[in-house]
Order: C-alpha cells, then structure tokens, then sequence
C-alpha cells in the first residue's frame, strides 16, 4: 500500500507581494494564459530563468512542423531506394531544409522577447 505524502506538492508556499499597474497585470496574465502557465509560475519563470517560455500554439506548430518533417524524411529515403531524378531529391531536400528553419524561426521567435523590446 502506498503512503500518502503530507504537505503541499510544490515547496513554494512564501508570499511575495509586488505592485503593478492594471495594465501591467492585465499583460502578465495574458502572456500567462497564453503560454498556457499559472501566473506565478509564469513570474518565477521571468525572474529566475530556465527554459524559453512558448506559447501553446507555437508548441502545436513545432510538432506538427516535426512530424511532417518526419514523414517528408521517410518518404525522402524511399526515393532514393527507387533511384529518382536528382532535380526531385533536392526538390525534397529544399522543402526539409525549409521545415527545418521554420521550426527554428518559431522557436526563437518567441513571443516575450518580443514584448521586451517594445
């Protein structure tokens, strides 16, 4: 039988206060909701660092830009069993090399960097 842990999940149970304006909290919260992250994990994240935040919507693109690179590559590999033109396979290489840079543009472009400079 498992044991139950007693106290919270998470060791954060100190509070700090911080002021900000209604418009400043308005945009906390909705790069929060945005990147789909509590409002405190999203300031612990900007204060302390560690990993890029990305919105969810970037994520879902990012996979979904993967997997299609990853059909594209099986399929790629298939043609070249099938000895295809080489005009075709670097066809298939550009549009790879394509898929590659715009999943490293979405990455970097990420949405708080942005609000930064502003």
């Amino acid at each position: 039988m498992k044991q139950r842990q007693s106290g919270p999940r998470y060791a954060a149970n100190q509070l700090i206060t911080l002021r900000v304006t209604p418009e400043e909290k308005f945009r906390l919260r909705e790069h929060a909701a945005l990147i789909g992250v509590s409002l405190s994990a999203y300031i612990r994240t900007k204060i302390f660092g560690g990993r890029p935040l990305i919105p969810r919507t970037d994520e879902c693109t990012i996979r979904e830009l993967r997997r299609m690179g990853g059909l594209l590559k099986h399929h790629f590999s298939t043609l070249r069993e099938a000895d295809v033109s080489e005009d075709f396979l670097m066809l298939h290489e550009n549009l790879l090399q394509a898929i590659r840079q715009k999943i490293d543009a979405i990455g970097a472009g990420n949405h708080d960097r942005e609000e930064d400079q502003m």
